[in-house]
């Protein structure tokens, strides 16, 4: 068996959820001695790099007369003028770098639609919901896997524009692919409620994983004691206004910092509501560099608060659960799959409600340590040797029914 594993996802960011899966199978791939094969060179891809396989060079860095390199000038100045970005761009910051790397990236769709058409692998599994390979494929051999990470694209297309490319492609991709891998059963539900015409015997579940307990504790002495902790980006679903509005009802009552993790620099917008709702000392953007910063950032965090209208999984939530660190989250569907009692739940669209869970936790001892226990306890269940195996168990599969 050879399996071929494309590059859109690392060009999409940096390290993610979903990178995070590729990186796991690869390392599976490696131990077990798979023949494999990733279409750009992945090696430094913790740093930033992707590099060119038969020149090792780096191939996404832009060009210095390219749109990115205006928009990074632009950005530079506007920040030492003590001006921010127009959100308007600042949405459109990952678009435009891709925009620059558009010959890379084509050259590289380019080979590995050659490579497909050699029939040389078995498995072809891209990584996101670009469809530069699809007639290629369709006149090779090869079986082609297709991962859904979720359906928010669909169920909130008022935050992405009905011209995305997820929402044209997913359709087409899932009907194209020979076996399709949702990440949870919400997402294979909804999957199937909103594409009918997809066969259910061609979509299997494999979970995710998060564990950071081996991570060790990083010295970051903050100016304060205690804090809640949000994680990742900001976007529209992930309701990070109805945080904010709760937190505000509950600052009157305690003396309490929000650190939001990652996710990039407040936007006008947010600093404009921090600011309104009388926050502006009280809640805090940090960076890390690490898994290990992370980790302690779940450590010494009061509890972790999750507010999303809608995920394909949440990762966050074991990640917390691995280093003793109470959730609470919203009561939706996926959230209640993947905790089950290891969280304490509230409605996403009730700030008093969450305001009210808040206090709950910071005042109930007892409370937060059975949370702790009861993570540490469903944190076992997941674990990404597990969904690699399940990932090479699927290739090996569709391997075997291609033999017969």
């Amino acid at each position: 068996m050879k399996v071929i594993i494309d590059h859109q996802i690392f060009f999409q960011n940096r390290f993610g959820g979903i990178s995070k899966i590729f990186i796991e199978v690869i390392r599976r791939l490696k131990e077990r001695r798979i023949q494999f094969q990733t279409s750009v060179d992945i090696g430094s891809y913790g740093k930033g790099i992707l590099k060119e396989f038969s020149s090792n060079t780096q191939i996404n860095l832009p060009h210095f007369f390219s749109l990115y390199t205006a928009y990074r000038i632009i950005q530079t100045s506007l920040s030492f003028l003590g001006c921010s970005m127009p959100e308007f761009f600042l949405k459109r910051e990952r678009g435009i770098y891709k925009f620059s790397l558009r010959k890379q990236i084509r050259n590289i769709d380019e080979q590995v639609c050659k490579t497909l058409l050699s029939n040389e692998f078995q498995i072809f599994h891209p990584t996101y919901f670009q469809s530069y390979y699809g007639e290629a494929i369709r006149k090779s051999k090869t079986k082609m896997v297709l991962t859904v990470y979720d359906c928010v694209h669909e169920l909130f297309p008022d935050y992405y524009g009905t011209t995305n490319f997820i929402l044209k492609n997913r359709k087409s991709l899932c009907e194209l692919a020979d076996h399709i891998i949702c990440i949870s059963n919400t997402t294979k539900k909804d999957l199937l409620r909103l594409y009918p015409a997809i066969p259910e015997g061609k979509v299997s579940v494999i979970y995710l994983a998060g564990d950071l307990s081996d991570e060790k504790e990083i010295e970051d002495p903050l100016p304060f004691e205690k804090y809640l902790l949000f994680v990742g980006n900001r976007s529209e679903y992930k309701n990070f206004s109805t945080l904010l509005k709760s937190f505000s009802l509950l600052k009157t009552e305690k003396e309490i910092h929000l650190i939001c993790a990652g996710g990039g620099n407040f936007s006008f917008t947010e600093k404009k509501t921090i600011d309104a709702l009388g926050l502006t000392n009280f809640v805090h953007q940090h960076s890390f560099g690490s898994d290990a910063q992370l980790a302690s950032y779940y450590r010494n965090a009061q509890m972790f608060i999750y507010p999303s209208l809608y995920e394909g999984f949440g990762i966050p939530l074991l990640e917390a659960m691995s280093v003793g660190c109470p959730v609470l989250c919203s009561q939706i569907e996926v959230f209640q799959e993947v905790a089950l009692d290891a969280a304490y739940y509230f409605d996403p669209k009730d700030p008093i409600d969450l305001k009210n869970k808040i206090s709950e936790l910071l005042n109930g001892k007892e409370h937060r340590e059975k949370l702790i226990q009861s993570g540490y306890t469903r944190v076992k269940q997941f674990s990404w040797n597990q969904c690699a195996d399940e990932h090479i168990l699927v290739y090996e599969s569709l391997t075997q029914s291609h033999a017969k």
